[in-house]
C-alpha cells in the first residue's frame, strides 16, 4: 500500500510541473464548464434535470447569504456556489473507480518531483539513494483527488481570504477596515483562518483516501486472487465507506462555502452590520 502526502509529478509543461492532483482539478473545472455551457444553451423557464440542481444550489446559498448579510449578500452567491460546486465535484471525482488505482510504475528516485525520467522497472544496478526504498518500483497514480493536495486547499483558502479583505476595504474604506486589527491577535487570527481552511478540507479528503486504500488492502488480504470473492465481499466491505466519502465530500464543500460567507460578513459593511462596525 503506497500513500503519499505530496502529489506525484506526471509531466512538465515547460517550467510548469503537472501533478496528478492538478490534472484532477483541471478535469473537475472542465466538467463544470461543460455543464454550464449545456445548461446555459438549453435554459428553460421551468427548470428540470441538471438545471434544476444548479438552481437549487444557487437558491440555497442566496437564501443563506441574504439572511446573514441582507440584500448585499446576494452579490456573493456566485462565489459561494462556485466554491461549493468546484469542491464537491473534486471530492466526488476523487472517490470514483480508477482514481488512485490507474497509473504506472517508476523507480523511487524517478518518482521525485524533479524527475523527468520515463516509467522504469526495478534496476538492480541503480545507485543507492538516501532512503531505504531507493530503486524500488513505486506506483504513480494518474489521478489524485484535487483536494487531497495541500497546494489546492491552501490556494483556495488564500484566494478566499484575499477576496474577503478586498471586499472589506471596498465597503468600509481602508482605515475602517484596518481598525479591525488594532489587536495583534486579530492579525494572527486571520492567518489561522487560512490554516483552518486549508487543513480542514485537506485533512478530511486525504483521510478518506487513506481509509479507502486501507479497506481495499484488507479486501485483497481477505479474498486473495479470487475475483468472485473480491466482487462479492468487496461490495459489503467497501460500499459503506464509499457512501461515507460521498457524504463527507458534500459536507466539506458546504462547510467551506459557509465559512467563507461567515468570514465575509465580519468585514463587509452592510445595512445589517453597520451597528457592529
Amino acid at each position: 500500500m503506497h500513500i503519499s502526502l505530496k502529489p506525484e509529478l506526471l509531466f512538465n509543461l515547460g517550467p510548469f510541473p503537472v501533478t496528478n492532483s492538478i490534472l484532477s482539478s483541471w478535469i473537475a473545472t472542465l466538467l463544470l464548464i461543460v455543464l454550464a455551457i449545456v445548461v446555459g444553451g438549453n435554459f428553460k423557464r421551468i427548470p428540470s434535470g441538471i438545471q434544476h440542481v444548479f438552481e437549487m444550489i444557487y437558491e440555497m446559498f442566496e437564501g443563506m447569504a441574504t439572511e446573514v448579510m441582507g440584500k448585499a449578500g446576494s452579490k456573493f452567491v456566485p462565489l459561494l456556489a462556485t466554491l461549493f460546486l468546484f469542491i464537491i465535484t473534486s471530492n466526488w471525482l476523487g472517490v470514483l473507480p480508477g482514481v488512485g488505482s490507474l497509473g504506472f510504475y517508476e523507480t523511487h528516485v524517478a518518482a521525485s518531483s524533479d524527475s523527468h525520467a520515463a516509467p522504469a522497472a526495478k534496476d538492480a544496478h541503480a545507485a543507492p539513494a538516501k532512503d531505504d526504498h531507493s530503486g524500488e518500483p513505486v506506483f504513480v497514480p494518474l489521478f489524485r483527488g484535487a483536494n487531497a493536495d495541500l497546494n489546492t486547499t491552501f490556494a483556495l483558502a488564500i484566494i478566499v481570504m484575499v477576496f474577503i479583505h478586498v471586499m472589506g476595504i471596498k465597503s468600509a474604506g481602508l482605515s475602517h477596515h484596518l481598525a479591525h486589527f488594532k489587536n495583534p491577535l486579530e492579525i494572527v487570527s486571520e492567518f489561522s483562518k487560512v490554516l483552518s481552511f486549508g487543513f480542514r478540507l485537506f485533512g478530511n479528503v486525504f483521510a478518506g483516501e487513506v481509509l479507502l486504500t486501507a479497506m481495499a488492502s484488507i479486501l485483497v488480504i481477505i479474498t486473495g486472487k479470487s475475483l468472485l470473492l473480491y466482487g462479492v465481499i468487496g461490495g459489503f466491505i467497501v460500499t459503506p465507506f464509499l457512501m461515507l466519502e460521498f457524504f463527507v465530500g458534500f459536507i466539506q464543500a458546504f462547510v467551506f462555502a459557509m465559512l467563507t460567507l461567515s468570514f465575509l460578513s465580519l468585514f463587509y459593511k452592510t445595512e445589517n452590520s453597520e451597528s457592529h462596525h
